[in-house]
């Protein structure tokens, strides 16, 4: 893969493990409006790939770098952990989502998109077509649900293979949660299990982790059911 490779970036973490899978796997996180939580899957998602021994690429298509932030963190505070290779793009040039959606080099490659990121994006379109799974992040109230099945409508129209996911659930949001729920599953496969919002997460976060890469990490196993789900619809297993 020859998108960009940011010099400090190019070696993280250590030695990336071997290959194990003779096909990249692809899988672009999108999400129709800011904050439902993309980045957030590509970081804790990467993660748990590469802690399993997978060789795994991150794209960094979002011009506020939090995704490439992260992999920096990871390099300085957690040098001890299985390396991931980032990779930064340009949302706006399709050739940089030519040139990343056909790389090679590693077993998983996550995309992450900019906030909002619209249906009419050449970069998005170009994305979807060549991705193994899309993954469609939401948060339980109904402007965020609205905006992300104006996603899944159009992933459906184009027949991608689609997964959402509803994030950063509050404790007792029951009711809130099946309403979501119900809107989601209208357009596409739901993940069987929504992700909490922890104190944890951001823990992880601050050194450059992953929630499954922490001992005793709350949220943890929201991650890892959410990674064995993705795992099983890529045919990993689960």
């Amino acid at each position: 893969m020859d998108v960009q490779v940011p010099e400090s970036h190019q070696r993280l973490v250590g030695a990336a493990p071997p290959r194990r899978l003779q096909k990249t796997l692809r899988i672009l996180s999108a999400g129709a409006k800011g904050g439902p939580g993309k980045t957030f899957l590509v970081k804790n998602l990467s993660a748990a790939a590469a802690d399993e021994g997978f060789n795994v690429g991150v794209v960094d298509f979002d011009e506020q770098r939090s995704l490439t932030k992260w992999l920096a963190r990871r390099a300085k505070k957690s040098p001890e952990r299985v390396g991931i290779t980032g990779y930064e793009a340009n949302s706006s040039v399709i050739g940089d989502a030519e040139e990343a959606i056909i790389g090679e080099d590693h077993d998983i490659v996550f995309f992450d998109t900019p906030p909002a990121v619209t249906t009419g994006s050449p970069v998005l379109k170009t994305l979807a077509f060549g991705a193994d799974l899309i993954l469609v992040p939401s948060l339980v109230g109904i402007t965020d649900t609205e905006s992300a099945e104006t996603l899944l409508c159009a992933l459906a129209e184009w027949k991608r293979p689609s997964l959402a996911v509803v994030n950063k659930v509050k404790p007792k949001a029951n009711r809130v949660i099946g309403l979501a729920k119900k809107r989601l599953l209208r357009h596409a496969e739901l993940a069987p299990i929504e992700i909490g919002e922890y104190y944890d997460f951001l823990a992880a976060d601050e050194v450059g982790l992953g929630a499954t890469e922490i001992e005793r990490c709350v949220g943890g196993d929201d991650i890892e059911a959410i990674w064995s789900v993705v795992k099983r619809r890529l045919g990993l297993g689960g």
